[in-house]
């Protein structure tokens, strides 16, 4: 947005973690004074600006804020506190800066809590609320999060469910992802406040910058191809197996898979293992995190280690490696053989499909290049989030 010419400012938690000297952070002389739970709270500003000459403001609370990593967790009285004090501290500095904002963006499940304490306490500011994961929606007691009794489920509330009700527009990552939190079968229990939402609620999906992600320059792939030349991929496959000690074959397809242990569908790529490595095909699995799930992968390389190889951590260049020579990326929304659910046997199938097309060598090759022409870039989605904001901004006039 700051690219496209939009003044833009970031406001996050100051969490323990945030290196204040390397983002030359400076620390305001005055504190946001507030209340909440029945008592005050003091805390502290620091502010700065990144080089793409995006504003930062982080706050800062000793006693909740700098002991967390996140804004996680649910039902005790601390994290509540948490998204409490850091909803109610960007009311008031928004309140004291109102002249400087057009509108307000929320992002995730947490920050819907600003969103709906910013709609009591000054409902002149347009907003708009991204949802994330749905069934994230943080449950507390009303009490230590500011938030009124519209968002109450029982003897909690639901701080998404209040966002949601509060936001001028709502906005997910994807069209099918919406379409599918408004079925009557969603798990999350807010599939009613989704369809009620009607035009208020739209996918979006988030872009990737064509300059870091470009195959025809990308320096962490071993050869450039472009939707027009694919020559290079070929070997930029050839070499992944290499290095990865799969066998050498471009005659079957190659899936790729990025995420972390957290993620429900790098869940159920593990549960369907078995029946999809019985197929001739190889997966490379790249997990950032620790615990049960990569155990169940290790288990999976253990019978099939011709076909499976899991990379563990966050290594970007492999990550860019690994999109570069994959047939197949799969991915919870994309272009290209699609699943509806989120189970096993659609899953299952879906990559069945693909590695069905993958063995049609020219019609293959012919829709792998439609995909890539495709424009994923920031640009395409930072012109629809102007439209959501002009909507927003004009619905919440009107």
């Amino acid at each position: 947005m700051r690219r496209a010419d939009h003044s833009v400012d970031l406001v996050s938690p100051l969490y323990g973690h945030i290196d204040i000297p390397k983002l030359a952070l400076a620390r305001r002389l005055t504190k946001l004074e507030i209340e909440l739970g029945g008592r005050d709270w003091s805390c502290e500003l620091y502010t700065g600006r990144n080089h793409d000459g995006v504003g930062l403001t982080f706050i800062g609370n000793e006693e909740v804020l700098l002991s967390a990593d996140a804004l996680t967790g649910e039902g005790d009285q601390l994290n509540a506190s948490r998204v409490g004090v850091f909803a109610s501290a960007v009311t008031e500095l928004i309140r004291q800066n109102a002249s400087d904002y057009d509108i307000v963006h929320a992002h995730g499940w947490a920050a819907a809590a600003a969103i709906a304490q910013l709609r009591s306490a000054f409902p002149e500011m347009p907003t708009v609320l991204t949802v994330y994961d749905a069934s994230r929606q943080g449950r507390f007691d009303a009490t230590w999060t500011g938030l009124g009794d519209e968002a109450r489920d029982g003897d909690s509330v639901s701080v998404l469910k209040a966002g949601l009700l509060t936001a001028d527009r709502v906005t997910t990552l994807s069209p099918n992802y919406t379409h599918r939190l408004q079925r009557p079968d969603s798990n999350d229990g807010l599939a009613e406040v989704f369809r009620e939402l009607g035009p208020k609620l739209v996918g979006l999906r988030h872009g990737i910058d064509p300059a870091l992600w470009n195959p025809a320059t990308d320096g962490h792939v071993p050869a450039r191809f472009d939707p027009f030349d694919m020559d290079g991929k070929d070997k930029c496959k050839a070499e992944l197996q290499h290095d990865l000690t799969l066998p050498v074959r471009s005659d079957v397809p190659l899936f790729g898979a990025i995420g972390s242990v957290d993620e429900a569908g790098m869940a159920l790529l593990a549960k369907i293992g078995p029946d999809l490595l019985r197929n001739d095909l190889q997966l490379v699995v790249q997990l950032e995190g620790d615990g049960e799930l990569i155990a169940i992968y290790e288990e999976l390389w253990d019978q099939w280690p011709d076909r499976i190889q899991i990379k563990t951590g966050n290594d970007e260049a492999f990550r860019h490696a690994l999109i570069g020579a994959s047939d197949f990326v799969v991915a919870p929304t994309g272009s290209g053989i699609l699943y509806d659910e989120p189970t096993t046997l659609s899953l299952l199938s879906a990559l069945q499909r693909g590695a069905a097309a993958f063995a049609n060598t020219k019609a293959f090759g012919e829709v792998q290049s439609r995909v890539m022409r495709i424009d994923h870039s920031w640009e395409r989605t930072t012109r629809l989030y102007e439209r959501t904001y002009r909507e927003a901004i004009s619905a919440h006039s009107s």
